[in-house]
């Protein structure tokens, strides 16, 4: 499994996508990811670690509100 796909993976749990973000700089070898939601960016480019744990903070957030909404009703 590649880092694209795993990163996905995560994502899917929150609906969100992951897209692989390219630039012309040769000298950098490091792949940067970010994540998208209805087609909006809601994170910088980030390297793999980085967006992985930009993603369980994601995760926890959205879990973390929905119990809260669910508290209120």
């Amino acid at each position: 499994m590649n880092e694209l796909q795993s990163l996905q993976n995560a994502a899917d749990k929150c609906g969100l996508v992951v897209h692989e973000w390219y630039h012309n700089d040769r000298r950098k070898k490091i792949k940067h990811y970010y994540a998208t939601k209805e087609g909006i960016c809601i994170s910088p480019s980030l390297g793999y670690e980085q967006l992985n744990f930009f993603l369980l903070g994601y995760i926890k957030a959205t879990e973390h509100h929905l119990k809260s909404t669910l508290l209120h009703i």
